[in-house]
């Protein structure tokens, strides 16, 4: 648990050891900032288990990541005290090395979110059968095959059926007839995925969450090109603000980005990941920049904090270079998993990013929103998002936040706007909520060309 939030399952492995995946214990997560629930089934009844404090945390020395995947995806936490085993608690055992379960019914359980686009994770420990399903099947998808490590990672799945976002961490288990199926061996580490339960996307351990990145602080490397609508805008060689294609002639971006500055003397990147490498990065020029006609400033907040700039010539859709999809009008994003990318600070005081990163946040709902220490600078045109450790920053205004659709599509919810600090937990980063403007976006890119 983080908090009282639902962050990741694990398995007893010892009277003193939980073993779990490396990214529970990564990407701004400490191991002290969590505690382990044991002999928990029902989340609410709180009599019925024991909560023990982590005081150490060690993920493999080789545990790597990028926006899709995570390698040698394993840790264990050390509890602060022994485990009395029970019948409702025990260890599981770990497999011996000649150990084969390709055609053994396999188990993964936990209290994770029941489906893609769930607000919210189960009360009850739930538990699916899934099977083994080899490598080259695995690597079907261009994604997984790109990201698959034979030695390292296992594919399983059964259609309709899979972990979602919270099993992260949580045990893939059977019996063996080595043991006349009398003992629970852990045969895997739930670690990473494509959405939840998705049919060609089997489940090879956690969800794009991507929901799974430094404001961007406290986030990671986003995978070079994997947010193709992100784009850069550049005042005299430097990061000015980001942006988001929407058309082949228009980038959605901040008023506030315009509103003091002269366009001529920017210019933007666009199929750009790392501004030290900008031979294959389309550049443009800005012709024309269209502020809503209701932006205002004080000196803590813009609303209305909205602009559309007019590239000076189209650019042509490439697997480098795509637009981003716009929500429905007045679509409600509320507790979504959001993500925002940009090239801004890591941090207060700090330099740029040289390469795109990205962050993965939760969108507060608007009662949530109007709860925080911002309140009194809040308009409804504006969306609040906030995780642990993780912002925008300057130079990432303008940049978007972006939703997935159950479909697989990306929506950008919001515009990066303003905040005070960066990844301060007193305020949530603030955004300009797209789905107020949808018929004012329209309105001025209807000569361009969008997303079908």
């Amino acid at each position: 648990m983080l908090g009282q939030k639902l962050h990741c399952g694990g398995a007893i492995i010892t009277d003193q050891h939980v073993l779990t995946a490396g990214h529970c214990i990564t990407f701004g997560v400490h191991f002290h900032d969590l505690t382990v629930n044991i002999g928990m089934h029902d989340r609410l009844d709180t009599n019925e288990y024991s909560v023990l404090n982590v005081i150490n945390g060690v993920k493999h020395p080789k545990f790597t990541s990028n926006a899709v995947r995570d390698i040698n995806d394993i840790a264990v936490l050390t509890l602060s005290q022994k485990i009395k085993f029970s019948d409702r608690v025990m260890p599981i055992c770990l497999p011996d090395e000649d150990m084969d379960f390709k055609k053994v019914p396999l188990t993964v359980a936990g209290w994770g979110k029941t489906r893609q686009g769930a607000l919210t994770s189960s009360r009850y420990l739930l538990e699916t059968k899934v099977t083994l399903v080899d490598f080259k099947k695995c690597s079907k998808s261009n994604i997984y095959r790109d990201n698959l490590v034979r030695d390292t990672m296992m594919c399983a799945y059964s259609l309709g059926k899979d972990a979602c976002q919270g099993d992260s961490g949580g045990p893939l288990f059977a019996t063996h007839d080595k043991t006349n199926n009398k003992k629970w061996y852990q045969v895997g580490i739930v670690s990473w995925g494509i959405d939840c339960a998705k049919p060609d996307y089997p489940e090879c351990g956690r969800q794009k969450d991507i929901l799974v990145s430094q404001r961007i602080v406290g986030g990671r490397r986003a995978q070079p090109h994997s947010f193709p609508w992100a784009i850069a805008i550049l005042k005299n060689e430097k990061m000015h603000c980001g942006g988001a294609l929407i058309t082949n002639r228009h980038i959605l971006s901040a008023g506030h980005c315009f509103k003091w500055d002269d366009s001529r003397l920017m210019k933007v990147l666009i199929g750009l990941d790392d501004l030290d490498k900008l031979d294959n990065v389309t550049t443009r020029s800005i012709s024309k920049v269209v502020i809503h006609e209701k932006f205002t400033s004080t000196a803590v907040r813009d609303e209305n904090d909205i602009a559309i700039a007019t590239l000076n010539e189209s650019v042509v859709f490439s697997p480098l270079i795509i637009p981003v999809c716009l929500p429905n009008i007045d679509e409600d994003f509320g507790d979504w998993a959001g993500i925002i990318v940009g090239w801004g600070r890591v941090g207060v005081e700090k330099a740029s990013s040289r390469t795109l990163l990205m962050a993965s946040l939760r969108i507060l709902s608007d009662e949530k929103c109007v709860k925080s220490e911002l309140a009194q600078h809040l308009k409804p045109t504006m969306m609040c998002a906030f995780s642990k450790g993780k912002d925008g920053c300057q130079g990432d205004s303008g940049g978007p936040l972006l939703v997935l659709r159950p479909d697989g599509r990306y929506l950008q919810a919001g515009i990066i706007s303003w905040g005070i600090g960066c990844a301060d937990p007193r305020y949530p980063g603030v955004y300009t909520k797209v789905s107020n403007y949808i018929s004012w976006i329209h309105q001025h890119t209807s000569d361009g060309v969008s997303c079908p």
